[in-house]
């Protein structure tokens, strides 16, 4: 059986709207007015992947969890990621 690796360390992406978005603004399908669920989503990346050298944090020879956010239409079962609803308002 193999050994599930390990993430040590864990990176959000948000433009300052996506971010507005995800806290502010009310979760309807932009297409039928239905209603969004929000899903979280996660894939491990190596830290020289999500990170750049010009973060004082920067280690690049670790395992990331990149995190991000996508929204299902319950009505119309369209899929929409944050970045798409924040453009879209």
């Amino acid at each position: 059986m193999q050994k599930k690796e390990k993430a040590q360390g864990f990176k959000y992406d948000f433009t300052p709207s996506e971010l507005k978005t995800l806290l502010l603004h009310s979760k309807k399908c932009p297409e039928c007015a239905g209603k969004l669920s929000k899903e979280k989503t996660c894939e491990m990346v190596k830290g020289e992947d999500v990170n750049s050298s010009s973060d004082p944090f920067f280690v690049s020879n670790i395992r990331v969890n990149h995190y991000g956010y996508i929204f299902r239409c319950q009505q119309c079962r369209k899929v929409f990621t944050l970045a798409e609803l924040a453009d879209r308002r």
